[in-house]
């Protein structure tokens, strides 16, 4: 299968448009596999930003672990990242950032996430999170392996 079929594939498998997406697809796969982390997390806590769009500060408990290339984290750490959310209305900012819907977050009771770890924080690996209903014991956002 062509990888540009897949890749594109990907991106509507994560709930994004080919609009919403200014970088090439190959670019989101790319950061999802260098991330070092790949793990769902119960989500504990959503701080607002002041206006958005902006991060909204998210604390979450590590439920399940998919990759770990530090050999460090342990089912019940804690995390702390910051998801980029709007709200319906919001002006959208142009660049290949993908979005996470406010209100969603907010409810959301588990996340899956590709991260990094910068300095004592964690951060997403270009936008590579989706909420989720439960915790899965297969990845629900897919790496693709090259063609």
């Amino acid at each position: 299968m062509n990888t540009r079929v897949i890749a594109l594939s990907a991106l509507v498998g994560l709930g994004i448009s080919v609009a919403e997406a200014v970088m090439p697809p190959w670019v989101y796969q790319q950061a999802r596999e260098q991330a070092t982390y790949h793990v769902q997390v119960k989500v504990t806590r959503v701080e607002s930003p002041a206006t958005t769009p902006g991060e909204c500060e998210t604390t979450g408990e590590v439920v399940r672990i998919f990759r770990d290339r530090s050999g460090e984290l342990r089912l019940g750490t804690t995390l702390g990242f910051s998801v980029s959310c709007m709200r319906p209305g919001d002006r959208m900012v142009v660049g290949g950032t993908l979005w996470t819907d406010h209100d969603s977050l907010k409810q959301a009771k588990y996340l899956e996430a590709f991260l990094n770890r910068v300095e004592r924080r964690y951060q997403i690996a270009l936008w590579q999170s989706r909420i989720i209903e439960a915790p899965t014991d297969s990845p629900i956002i897919a790496i693709i392996p090259p063609s």
